[in-house]
């Protein structure tokens, strides 16, 4: 056998990915004689020729598709079946619009109805497969409008009403919000965490307002909140816990804070995600958006009693970690006394009742108090759980809420498109994605 390189052959876990389907499909295909994997000479793992696949492939996005019955558990049946429900259930079902190869994208496919969402990205703007749902029985898809992603996120869909801006705009704004839910425990939990001189608050980064309210449940007033995109602005000024706020649009680094200097009881924001996260290359302190670096500085202007950041979790992994422990000394340390006790966890949206997996590390501050304040304090977070992944066993709290609860209690959009194979769901592993 000729040397095998990483751009001719493919690892099962590889090759089920490419093709969207599972590991245990590709070895009732190899019983089945439909695609057939080598050995590799060395540790005798199944391997796959990039070209076989890439042929099955086609086969998969082949017009037939629709007129014989499939079963991404099996080969193709020789039996001709009949064309699938949404196909015939009215005019209303149009034809799909992606071609299979994209529809069955390991790393962009819609949502199922009966999990919970994948992380909603601000480049779901762009309405990418996974900005759409399959419908319970895995027959048509549609998109989702911005009212069901605002409540994928954890917001009432009234906060996307009324604004004057185009459905890709607002599902953009609302990609990057923090979910009230979580934003609301997290604060809780700091409020409870020390004696307060000042109950106000400015924040940094705010997007549409998610970590704002759960600053200002907690009975803390905002004396400013600031994001550099402009859309923001309208949905924090429509906010009434804000009529006294100054709102801005202003670039942050060229912002006075020392305004507000011993004057701010928490500093909060969520500087931008993307130098951190995968979909934004992960460049890091490299990239221009990297605000975060700044805030050593910003708290050393403000001398906040306690600052709450929030970050996508690849912040903390990887490339990034020595970056992160670098950022953390310097938030200890950032009045130049070392009088903050500093902590980062992370938490997942779906644990607070978001029907999102979202998870998302927020790094807390406490002034004059130890690192093991904060730690009591996530510990109280986490008390504060109202969900649990199914796969968990856990008689107190219920399941992860799924799309489809979310769906059935909202009104039929419509916009349906015809999907193809009806085992096609099975297939579907979400994780996270940033």
């Amino acid at each position: 056998m000729k040397a095998l390189t990483g751009r001719d052959w493919l690892k099962v876990g590889d090759a089920a990915e490419l093709l969207g389907v599972s590991e245990k499909t590709l070895r009732n295909w190899d019983k089945a004689g439909k695609l057939r994997p080598a050995r590799h000479p060395i540790n005798g793992y199944r391997i796959y020729r990039a070209a076989d696949l890439h042929a099955v492939k086609r086969d998969l996005q082949a017009p037939t598709v629709f007129q014989h019955s499939f079963d991404l558990n099996g080969p193709p049946s020789a039996k001709v079946a009949p064309e699938p429900p949404s196909r015939t259930e009215g005019p209303d079902v149009a034809a799909m619009h992606w071609r299979a190869e994209v529809a069955l994208d390991p790393k962009h496919r819609p949502q199922l109805w009966d999990k919970p969402s994948s992380t909603v990205r601000r480049d779901w703007r762009k309405l990418p497969q996974e900005a759409h749902v399959l419908d319970q029985n895995c027959a048509r898809y549609r998109r989702f409008t911005p009212q069901e992603v605002a409540c994928l996120q954890g917001f009432e869909p009234a906060v996307v009403e009324g604004l004057s801006f185009s459905n890709r705009q607002l599902i953009g704004a609302l990609g990057n919000a923090v979910p009230p839910p979580l934003a609301e425990a997290v604060m809780a939990a700091v409020v409870e965490a020390r004696e307060w001189k000042n109950r106000t608050a400015v924040e940094i980064c705010a997007g549409i307002g998610g970590l704002t309210r759960g600053v200002t449940k907690a009975g803390f007033e905002h004396l400013l909140c600031l994001d550099i995109d402009p859309i923001c602005v309208p949905f924090l000024e429509r906010l009434p816990e804000l009529s006294n706020a100054e709102i801005s649009a202003q670039d942050l680094r060229y912002t006075d804070f020392t305004r507000f200097k011993n004057r701010v009881g928490i500093l909060s924001g969520g500087p931008p995600c993307q130098p951190w996260s995968s979909g934004g290359l992960r460049r890091g302190s490299e990239d221009d958006r990297d605000i975060l670096g700044e805030m050593p500085t910003l708290i050393s202007e403000v001398r906040p009693e306690a600052f709450v950041f929030e970050n996508v979790a690849g912040l903390t992994t990887g490339q990034n970690k020595r970056y992160f422990d670098r950022l953390m000394n310097a938030l200890k340390d950032a009045d130049g006394s070392g009088s903050y006790g500093v902590l980062a966890a992370k938490f997942n949206a779906a644990d607070f009742g978001v029907p999102q997996v979202r998870e998302r590390v927020f790094i807390v501050g406490l002034r004059g108090q130890p690192a093991a304040a904060v730690h009591g304090c996530f510990e109280k977070v986490w008390e504060r759980r109202t969900h649990r992944n199914p796969t968990i066993s856990d008689a107190h709290r219920p399941a992860w809420k799924t799309v489809g609860e979310m769906l059935s209690q909202r009104d039929d959009p419509g916009g349906w498109r015809a999907w193809f194979g009806q085992n096609v769901g099975e297939q579907f592993d979400w994780g996270t994605s940033e």
